[in-house]
């Protein structure tokens, strides 16, 4: 194996490291590198336009995804909530890349996601989320859509605490959503030992509206001592059907695993 793979591989095994971006409430911008990922790609390419502009989460500015807005949390006290960017890289590739003839692929990787860090207050529960409106081309209709969502957790004790979900309303604000699509159905998320998580797609065809706003909701419903949650979001897509989309998906599909590291500081 190169230095520059072992480099790499030690590189994922470094915990989180907090960015200089510090907001009220003690609500951080983060970025966590101790996870590596192995994604089934889908068969068919969509080459349809995309009505969701950085769904893959490629593009960062000052620790936010470019065209998401993501406002801090008001916070339940002794609550603590971080944004985070993940690295959801296979470690020692690129994600899609093609190796030459007898070559290796490029070692180099980047495969980032949107990630929330919630860790429990004395009482009540904790919630935080993103929106985007989507793309001015976008008529009222019925369009294909697709969320990916993993999530891992600590010392939760409750069933169903860890919670997640997407929808549409009419304007910023998440309260304007009337029908919430939940994007991690199992009764708790994989556990601290395991160090791997499922890469769950709920994939389904939805009736949006013209000007709608795509909204990202997730947290903890109860305060379980010491216990925290991080979920990941990514692969984000809304397409019409003129690619011959398979609509008889309208449920989660496992797209792969997530993997982490459980000694990892949180």
């Amino acid at each position: 194996m190169s230095k520059l793979k072992i480099a790499l591989l030690l590189t994922l095994l470094l915990g989180l490291v907090v960015s200089v971006a510090t907001f009220a409430g003690g609500f951080q911008v983060v970025k966590y590198e101790d996870t590596s990922a192995k994604i089934n790609q889908p068969s068919m390419t969509i080459n349809t336009p995309q009505y969701i502009h950085n769904g893959d989460f490629m593009y960062w500015n000052n620790g936010y995804p470019e065209y998401w807005n993501v406002p801090t949390p008001v916070l339940t006290p002794g609550w603590s909530v971080h944004f985070a960017n993940v690295d959801l890289t296979e470690a020692g590739t690129r994600e899609g890349s093609v190796p030459p003839p007898g070559g290796e692929p490029d070692p180099i990787g980047i495969n980032p996601g949107a990630g929330y860090f919630f860790r429990t207050g004395a009482s009540g529960s904790q919630y935080a989320g993103m929106s985007q409106q989507v793309d001015p081309a976008l008529v009222d209709g019925t369009y294909w859509v697709q969320v990916h969502m993993t999530a891992w957790e600590h010392n939760v004790q409750s069933p169903y605490n860890s919670v997640a979900w997407y929808g549409f309303g009419d304007t910023a604000d998440s309260s304007s959503v009337t029908e919430w699509r939940e994007l991690f159905p199992d009764t708790y998320a994989c556990g601290n030992g395991t160090a791997k998580c499922n890469f769950l797609g709920r994939k389904e065809s939805v009736s949006i509206s013209s000007g709608a706003f795509m909204h990202l909701w997730m947290g903890m419903k109860f305060p379980d001592h010491n216990a925290w949650t991080v979920f990941v979001v990514d692969d984000i897509s809304i397409s019409d059907f003129s690619d011959g989309i398979n609509v008889d998906i309208t449920d989660f599909v496992d797209d792969g695993d997530v993997f982490w590291d459980p000694r990892a500081e949180r």
